[in-house]
């Protein structure tokens, strides 16, 4: 088989294939922050790898200098001037490793439907590619609100009608997950062979079946471990704050896994959307802008202590003495200040704490610190608001994190679409594994603000939520009690999530009932009827796709 002029093993002789039609455990529980269990990398491994024979051994730059140690081993990590769709354009992290072939499913997806290989008009609705039930995977990070305080919970308990799922109300629930990630998969709902009871099946194995059909992939109409749903949907009820981190974009994603798959599992990016469900969503996202930046140094001296001579850094270049951008002196002050010895860490930190608690008057910034102080004392991340833009959002706003772009959510409860990815890179309000290393290196070092946007209406039911990048796009549909409304065809196939009220779905051959928590998957170039039940409150459902709103 030849990709993209590379020669490759067939999955149907290679002798590491690895077959899909297996179960799936339901997720992690009981970890910190967004960390992965035990058993994540092999999950992941076999979920993602396909063996393949690659041409050359190794990058050679621009300048055609091939880099290869004494004993022929690739070193880890260099610089390169590089870029990559819509991600940055600027220095980047590479490995001396060919990672050209470093793909999985959803990337040959999403290939497929950027280049329009994919059916595009209204199919028939058969058995075969109605609408079925999902039951979702909950993750019990540490980080989750707790017991019934989390829409999580609440909503996985209102997929189990049966009584099967019972509240934890000790416990944490943290993210609510819809798609195919090995760490999290849906199951389809099924009825048995036998008609007695229900019965599940993966979803990947599902989508799989027949990517033409599911997917809407052309041409592939037989089982296919090749292509994938090109997102991940998610609901997070965030009790404390998540750790500071960035998501790579596809050249480092592929880079990472390549060298050290035991802790970046995915060769996929992880470019994110979060829509806030509450009044409460608060943030932070990307450097404030430098003159931000710069004014804290007054006001948060023990920060100022730990860049030492990068604050004359900033002052020269807020007074136009040092060029146009900002960049080089903003990653010197983030290395400066995230490599800050233990001891003196601490010890600024103790002279912040004991100065905030005793002010009068303390404002937002002040009351964020204290905040996360209390969650992670003594952690580097404490000092993260002083340089990170601070975002408090109501209920339907929301705004999107770019590849390699820093952020941490505070609390508050959100949907969050992504790229169907893992990958997270750490460094601060964790107690898990940091990599402070690529995180410096990785991040954009773009000081602005981020845009914060109520969705497009779409029409009098529907808000678009729709990012800059192809993997994903949000679709919030709200039908008042007793009314209709259809939800067109598209070429992406499509996860639905019930938020309130109750109704059902309605298609040629069948009814889905749909109320709060249920969930539903949609074959592509399918559409259904949402009808609201006319004794309710409507029904409020989200809808996760691939963008074909670009």
């Amino acid at each position: 088989m030849v990709y993209h002029g590379t020669t490759i093993d067939s999955p149907e002789t290679s002798p590491e294939k690895r077959v899909m039609s297996k179960p799936h455990k339901q997720g992690t529980n009981g970890q910190f922050n967004d960390e992965f269990d035990s058993n994540a990398f092999e999950k992941c491994r076999k979920r993602h790898y396909i063996p393949r024979k690659v041409n050359c051994d190794e990058w050679t730059s621009n300048t055609g200098t091939g880099v290869v140690t004494a004993d022929g081993a690739m070193p880890n990590v260099a610089n390169l001037p590089s870029s990559c769709d819509d991600e940055f354009f600027g220095d980047y992290i590479v490995t001396t490793r060919d990672v050209s072939m470093v793909r999985n499913a959803a990337a040959n997806s999403l290939t497929a439907l950027t280049a329009r290989a994919t059916f595009d008009q209204e199919i028939d609705i058969s058995e075969e590619n109605c609408l079925k039930a999902l039951e979702c995977a909950a993750q019990q990070y540490a980080w989750g609100k707790i017991g019934s305080d989390a829409l999580v919970a609440r909503i996985k308990a209102a997929q189990h009608d049966d009584g099967s799922f019972e509240i934890q109300e000790d416990k944490p629930y943290a993210e609510l997950w819809v798609g195919t990630h090995p760490n999290g998969m849906s199951n389809i709902v099924l009825p048995s062979n036998d008609g007695s009871s229900s019965r599940t099946v993966p979803l990947v194995d599902y989508v799989q079946s027949n990517p033409e059909m599911h997917l809407g992939i052309e041409g592939q109409t037989k089982q296919s471990e090749e292509f994938d749903l090109t997102f991940l949907f998610k609901v997070l009820s965030i009790g404390k704050v998540l750790s500071i981190q960035a998501h790579p974009d596809k050249n480092l994603a592929a880079q990472l896994y390549t060298d050290r798959p035991e802790v970046y599992k995915d060769p996929n990016h992880k470019p994110e959307m979060a829509v806030a469900l509450t009044d409460d969503f608060e943030a932070m996202s990307g450097f404030r802008p430098i003159f931000d930046i710069t004014a804290n140094l007054l006001d948060y001296p023990e920060f100022t202590d730990l860049i030492g001579d990068v604050r004359r850094d900033l002052l020269e270049f807020v007074a136009g003495r040092r060029g146009v951008n900002p960049k080089a002196i903003l990653q010197k002050m983030f290395l400066t200040y995230i490599t800050t010895d233990d001891a003196k860490m601490k010890k600024n930190l103790n002279q912040l704490g004991d100065r905030l608690e005793q002010k009068e008057t303390p404002t937002d910034l002040d009351v964020l610190i204290l905040k996360l102080s209390k969650q992670f004392p003594g952690d580097s991340g404490i000092f993260a608001p002083i340089i990170f833009n601070y975002l408090k959002l109501k209920t339907g706003d929301a705004f999107y994190i770019g590849a390699n772009e820093p952020h941490a959510y505070i609390q508050g409860e959100i949907l969050e679409c992504m790229a169907c990815s893992d990958n997270v890179v750490r460094a601060g309000l964790t107690p898990k594994l940091k990599d402070v290393d690529t995180l410096v290196k990785m991040l954009t070092y773009k000081c602005t603000k981020p845009d914060i946007t109520r969705g497009t209406k779409k029409d009098a039911n529907c808000t678009l939520y729709v990012p800059p990048i192809d993997d994903f796009a949000m679709e919030i549909v709200e039908v008042k009690p007793g009314e209709r409304y259809e939800m067109k065809d598209v070429r992406s196939p499509s996860v639905l999530l019930a938020l309130k009220g109750s109704g059902c779905l309605e298609q040629e051959c069948m009814k889905l009932p749909m109320a709060f928590g249920k969930a539903a998957f949609m074959s592509a170039n399918t559409r259904a009827t949402i009808m609201a039940d006319s004794d309710g409150e409507g029904l409020k459902l989200v809808r996760a796709l691939s963008n074909v709103h670009m």
